[in-house]
């Protein structure tokens, strides 16, 4: 018998929802639909420390339709986690009663471990990593999660407040444009240095696991820019010449002449040079992509596995 879960991710730079159906015997799991929706609360956080009323609405009627297309695809039970961007407003309590209020959806504010694990759960279900050191990265729009694991068990997991979203708006107010993303990068390397040092002085990592919206779309950049397949794992050389070309553009052209959404299109370069910051400190040239992230560690956390 198999139960019909969702699962909803309220991230930095978009609130994203998946549906499964979940068998417990197995257990096994089969996607049924995936949705996005770009609302920003990054923005409002790294900026004002608050989500804004406007904000608030926009999340408000995100999740009015997302109840809704609980109700309609017959959904029997929904987990929903908020990460960077939540966990740091002002008006927390605020945004979580009021979603409870409109939608009927309880939301959890999850801290950067427990994001982690539910990151680590979903590759673990996709990838075989038995008898292999890995380093998971997952960037997101406020914070990036290093984990290590050894086989199918996480040994080390930290959240570092350097996302895409957040690097942004530290550009913003400093006057400053993508040609200083160096200078912003420089700044974090203290913290993220020690983590992956501590991690990788006695054993290297086999290989780096990349999570998240960003990573997806340059797998696809490296099919669409460099002309070379498949898209589930990038070399650090290849990643090299994509920022190279990206860096190249504006972002306008970015949305044009490669078809990338707008709330992509600016956030890709800072996603792009924290990998390979991370890849080069950690001396780990290739990166598997599986097209998993937090959405699905929540929907393998709602079966009995």
């Amino acid at each position: 018998m198999s139960r019909r879960v969702s699962a909803i991710d309220i991230g930095s730079n978009a609130i994203r929802m998946m549906i499964a159906d979940v068998s417990d015997q197995s257990p096994t799991i089969q996607l049924i639909k995936r949705f996005r929706a770009a609302v920003r609360l990054g923005h409002d956080v790294f900026t004002e420390g608050i989500i804004t009323p406007a904000s608030m609405e926009i999340a408000k009627a995100t999740f009015h339709h997302y109840s809704q297309t609980n109700r309609e695809l017959q959904v029997v039970s929904c987990r929903a986690v908020a990460t960077s961007a939540c966990r740091e407003a002002k008006n927390r309590q605020q945004f979580v009663d009021e979603i409870y209020k409109s939608s009927g959806i309880k939301i959890e504010v999850i801290d950067g471990t427990e994001e982690g694990r539910l990151i680590h759960l979903a590759v673990r279900k996709e990838l075989d990593l038995d008898n292999k050191k890995t380093m998971l990265i997952d960037i997101g729009g406020g914070s990036v999660e290093v984990t290590f694991s050894k086989g199918d068990k996480m040994i080390a997991t930290k959240s570092f407040p350097m996302g895409t979203v957040r690097v942004l708006e530290n550009l913003s107010k400093r006057h400053l444009n993508e040609s200083h993303l160096n200078i912003i990068m420089g700044e974090f390397l203290g913290d993220l240095g020690e983590h992956l040092y501590k991690n990788c002085e006695h054993e290297q990592v086999d290989f780096a696991i990349g999570t998240g919206g960003n990573l997806e779309c340059l797998g696809k950049l490296k099919v669409q820019l460099l002309n070379k397949t498949p898209h589930t794992f990038l070399t650090l050389a290849e990643l090299d010449t994509i920022i190279e070309k990206l860096r190249s553009l504006k972002v306008k052209e970015r949305i044009e002449k490669l078809a990338l959404r707008p709330d992509r299109a600016d956030v890709i370069v800072p996603a792009a040079m924290l990998v390979q910051t991370i890849m080069r400190q950690a001396e780990t040239h290739k990166i598997l992509i599986p097209s998993v992230g937090l959405r699905d560690g929540l929907v393998w956390s709602m079966t009995s596995s």
